[in-house]
């Protein structure tokens, strides 16, 4: 007879401290153990399966006044974003690039594409 599978959330350091190896060896980012939470599957005391719950930023959306376009303030505003997020320690972040333009942006300040379907659920209040 198979032995059983329990679950258990783990929160904070507790979490890290099982999942980060896991993380780090997948080239995933690391989780930040003051903004995750993770459901995870144990059979006796082996971890087999794990479903993370974490704060990731959004450094979007960004606006220009028509009138302003091609002045470099975007690219400005880029970068004063992303002072402040290395500045803050922001382990990771992300952009949801809606257009060409946004695109370049990321792609000249050296960010990485995901090559992966992004799904968003909106719960009604």
């Amino acid at each position: 007879m198979p032995k059983p599978i329990t679950f258990r959330w783990l929160e904070g350091e507790e979490a890290t401290d099982w999942l980060n190896p896991i993380m780090e060896a997948r080239g995933w980012a690391l989780l930040n153990p003051s903004v995750c939470r993770a459901l995870c599957a144990f059979q006796e005391e082996r971890m087999i399966a794990f479903h993370v719950l974490q704060l990731f930023p959004h450094a979007e959306p960004m606006f220009v006044d028509p009138e302003f376009r091609g002045t470099g303030l975007a690219e400005d505003l880029a970068d004063r974003m992303y002072e402040f997020l290395r500045d803050m320690r922001t382990r990771a972040y992300m952009v949801v690039a809606e257009s060409p333009f946004a695109e370049r942006l990321c792609e000249a300040r050296g960010m990485k594409r995901v090559n992966y379907p992004v799904y968003v659920a909106v719960q009604e209040a």
